[in-house]
């Protein structure tokens, strides 16, 4: 079957001397991994043409990708922080199987999932069809899968997404900031005093958050890092797919808009008042109207749109428990970025 080129692989990081990467890389992991993938494929009549390649490998996944007779299959691990992603798409696929990859083969125990490849992805796009056009069917149709996946709540929990609805945000920044505050004063991580002080004064401030938000909108699935590589198009008019939900969180769905905002604004290209980035924020919140009018969703907008940096601290988090020091000093840029926001946005008196 004729199919995209395999990628080449991407080179390694810093972290490459940390546990993750070692075991993922080591020749026990991919035995019992290829081992798995090829008794997959073959169950379904397919037969690997060549090689895997070691697509990305960092300390919170190894991606791997098979070429086969039926195109590209890829085949991912996750760190345990998010190693629910598998029986998340899973269930997904069971619940709203319109806006996802269907895996071939999921393995709870170990967080393997096994999904067809499904073309280009949007960002391979960008170039040549009018970014404003892509860009607004792509919030139009993830508003789609957000509003599919509200009366999907418990088979999507029962996979182990973390359920950080707004009331609950107070008590799990609280627990993060104990985390942080308890690493070794020459840990990479490790924050200081007054930073402690200000992360628990910001779990505080959280902890009523909820109440300036207008209940209007239900929780739904927060894909927590929504951008143009995570978003299979495999033409200008074919419906999108979204994978890559291993940052993923059940909480305010508007959230959601910040990646996009972050991914679309450029010095380059656009800037923040940018009318098409109203354009595509209006687009969103078509979906929405139903429940509340434009303007009021607006106003809800700009209230839940400060609670992505919880919701990117919080994945960091899940991840970096299960980190050694190596891994942990590669990637310290990212966490304490996440923390001074949080402080910043939140930890006032």
């Amino acid at each position: 079957m004729e199919g995209r080129p395999t990628p080449k692989p991407r080179s390694l990081h810093q972290d490459a001397t940390g546990h993750w990467v070692r075991h993922w890389t080591g020749t026990d992991w991919f035995a019992a991994a290829d081992s798995w993938v090829r008794d997959q494929l073959t169950e379904a009549g397919i037969t690997p043409t060549g090689d895997p390649v070691p697509y990305k490998i960092r300390f919170w996944a190894a991606v791997w990708c098979y070429p086969t007779t039926h195109g590209l299959y890829w085949f991912k691990e996750n760190n345990p922080g998010q190693s629910f992603e598998a029986a998340l798409v899973d269930a997904m696929a069971r619940e709203l199987p319109q806006h996802v990859i269907p895996p071939l083969a999921i393995d709870r125990t170990h967080g393997w999932l096994l999904t067809a490849d499904q073309g280009a992805t949007l960002d391979e796009q960008l170039s040549h069809v009018d970014p404003l056009t892509l860009w607004r069917r792509l919030v139009v149709e993830y508003a789609a899968l957000q509003r599919d996946t509200i009366p999907a709540e418990h088979p999507l929990l029962a996979s182990g997404l973390t359920n950080a609805a707004p009331a609950n945000l107070g008590a799990i920044v609280h627990t993060i900031a104990d985390w942080f505050t308890n690493l070794a004063p020459n840990h990479p991580l490790a924050i200081t005093p007054t930073q402690s002080t200000h992360l628990h004064r910001a779990a505080d401030n959280l902890t009523t958050y909820a109440t300036k938000l207008s209940g209007a909108i239900p929780l739904a699935i927060d894909q927590n890092d929504l951008h143009a590589h995570n978003v299979f198009a495999a033409s200008p008019t074919a419906p999108f797919r979204f994978f890559d939900f291993g940052d993923s969180l059940w909480a305010h769905p508007f959230v959601t808009l910040a990646c996009v905002h972050s991914a679309l604004v450029d010095p380059d290209t656009w800037q923040e008042n940018d009318p098409r980035l109203t354009e595509i924020t209006d687009a969103y919140l078509h979906e929405w109207t139903d429940l509340a009018p434009l303007e009021d969703l607006r106003t809800e907008l700009d209230t839940a749109l400060p609670l992505h940096v919880v919701h990117r601290l919080i994945s960091w988090h899940r991840l970096l428990v299960h980190a050694d020091e190596t891994e942990a000093a590669a990637w310290a840029f990212s966490p304490k970025h996440w923390i001074s926001e949080v402080i910043r946005l939140f930890g006032k008196d």
